[in-house]
């Protein structure tokens, strides 16, 4: 049987543009006219792709008139003269497809577009409805309101979601790569193999090269990005800019008058930052240009007084807008020719504010509030743990017995197949004297089930974390399994355990004072933010541990 051959495609980055037109005279209107004025010898030509409109826009910028930059360094040092070129071409398409407008890039061409048309949700909204959650292969994070940390994550193999510790409603995500199945895309072919996606402000993917081809799979794009995000990575699009509008003018209020102080005067309220966009663009930057009003300036580092600098001499209520409309470029060269980045100056700070108790961060150049929903998000996941079914079927409490008791009833029943381990001490090297207790009871499938009969928050919160230290030394220390391992076979009445056993799953089983149902309602609150911690800590181990939480009820 023939195989049949692929149809031709390309890696290419995919931006949508805010700006709506059905005239492909005004494409032009949404160039960054200023670098459009550094393309030697430009040419622009309205095109037909397809039955779509568009425009199509081509040059050089700074050709073979500029030597590479670095030919007098390696030339003094090898003791001639060298003589290189740098061509560094262009190419950019705009095209207009069922009302909206989209960009596709050639080597310099991404310079053309300005920051500020641009859908900077996009690339990860497509992330959210089509990445496959179980093996996220990169993560791109910013919390606002932490000093500007940003952290970009990298595993070829892939991670589930769940394992890069991200919190929702503090954590803005900028962007997310895996693959992603189900797409009916001109690479997927007949056999609708997964794609590779790389979704930011633009959606990086192998799109089709034959115009019915490229304008189909851009339909298909915007097929997929009306459905509805998955629910394992619907939080993503949970954090959301201020919308309000009176809002958001007291917040620039308060940021145009911290651009007046000085550095001194201002710690801890704004910070330079890379924007989202280009944290990928800039690890072989040598020098930037800073243009915040009329006057560009050259530096080797982005610095907050060089910020100020530049805000303090604008009108007071104007120092905002300037940054907004100023521009910061990055460049690989220390002359300033070969630019690699270029936003706006407003997305390269990121500033704290605050109304009243409410606080907010400003990150690439919008307005977040901090944490809104923390409350909220807190029972969300404590109900979700408290729902999830249990691999444990555990007997009620007799009304009197202590923890003591309670465990060894558990035990003694030979049906249930548990293994009593309360106060049977696991040794280690650091563990030394009487050890640590890896747990109450021993599940039937090899669960480290941990019991406590509280009253209040602080019995729960040793608990918890009790289980991690027990899962944690378990994990990293041999010495820890082998005396494991020895005692369950001492007391475990014909139970074993692998030599190199680790936990898998963990449970926390409790009776509330009374008996009541376990609920977010009746869990006490303090206990609440150490059950997420150490379920946080315990999914995010190198081998991630399943946490189930259980209620006891009593009898008698």
């Amino acid at each position: 049987m023939a195989v049949r051959a692929r149809r031709p495609t390309r890696k290419v980055t995919l931006h949508r543009l805010e700006a709506m037109t059905q005239d492909p005279n005004t494409l032009l209107d949404l160039l960054d006219l200023d670098q459009l004025g550094e393309l030697e010898q430009p040419a622009a030509e309205l095109v037909q792709i397809a039955g779509t409109s568009g425009l199509w826009v081509e040059g050089t910028f700074g050709g073979a008139e500029h030597p590479a930059e670095w030919c007098a360094d390696a030339g003094r040092t090898v003791g001639r003269t060298i003589q290189l070129s740098d061509a560094r071409s262009a190419g950019l398409l705009l095209l207009i497809v069922d009302g909206t407008t989209y960009a596709i890039s050639y080597g310099q061409g991404y310079r053309l577009i300005p920051n500020d048309v641009k859908d900077h949700r996009f690339g990860i909204g497509f992330a959210v409805r089509t990445l496959d959650h179980r093996g996220v292969h990169a993560l791109l994070r910013r919390r606002p309101g932490a000093r500007g940390r940003t952290e970009s994550t990298s595993v070829p193999g892939g991670l589930p979601i769940w394992a890069f510790d991200l919190e929702d409603y503090a954590d803005l995500v900028g962007r997310a790569g895996g693959r992603a199945p189900g797409l009916r895309l001109t690479h997927a072919g007949d056999d609708d193999r997964p794609m590779a996606i790389d979704g930011g402000v633009g959606l990086g993917m192998r799109l089709g090269t034959m115009p019915t081809d490229l304008v189909s799979d851009i339909r298909e794009v915007a097929r997929v990005f009306k459905k509805a995000p998955q629910p394992e990575l619907e939080f993503i699009e949970r954090i959301r800019p201020v919308r309000d509008e009176p809002t958001v003018t007291v917040l620039d209020q308060q940021l145009d008058e911290l651009l007046s102080r000085s550095a001194d005067e201002i710690v801890g309220r704004i910070f330079p930052v890379v924007p989202l966009d280009v944290v990928d663009k800039v690890t072989t930057v040598s020098s930037y240009s800073l243009k915040i009003g009329q006057v560009a300036r050259k530096v080797e580092e982005l610095t907050l007084p060089n910020f100020l600098d530049r805000t303090k001499l604008q009108r007071p209520g104007q120092r905002v807008a300037a940054l907004r409309d100023g521009k910061v470029g990055a460049y690989s060269d220390e002359q300033g020719r070969q630019q690699v980045a270029q936003a706006s100056a407003i997305s390269w700070i990121e500033a704290t504010a605050s109304i009243g108790s409410r606080r907010f961060a400003i990150v690439d150049g919008k307005w977040y509030e901090i944490d809104a929903r923390y409350l909220e998000r807190l029972r969300e996941r404590v109900a979700a743990l408290l729902a999830a079914p249990s691999s444990v079927n555990l007997p009620t409490w007799d009304r009197g017995d202590t923890e003591r008791i309670y465990n060894e009833h558990v035990a003694f029943d030979p049906d249930n197949d548990f293994v009593c381990l309360d106060r049977k001490g696991i040794k280690d090297a650091f563990h030394h004297g009487w050890g640590f207790e890896a747990c109450d009871l021993l599940g039937p499938g090899n669960e480290l089930i941990h019991v406590k009969h509280a009253s209040g928050s602080s019995p729960l919160s040793h608990l918890f974390a009790q289980g991690c230290v027990a899962a944690q030394t378990l994990e990293n220390s041999a010495d820890a399994r082998e005396s494991f391992v020895k005692k369950v076979a001492e007391v475990g009445r014909g139970r074993s355990v692998p030599e190199d056993f680790v936990p898998q799953t963990v449970v926390f089983a409790i009776l509330l004072k009374d008996g009541e149902d376990l609920t977010p309602d009746t869990l006490f609150p303090f206990a609440q933010v150490a059950l997420i911690q150490a379920s946080k800590t315990l999914q995010s181990a190198a081998t991630p541990v399943k946490v189930e939480v259980v209620g006891i009820r009593m009898s008698g």
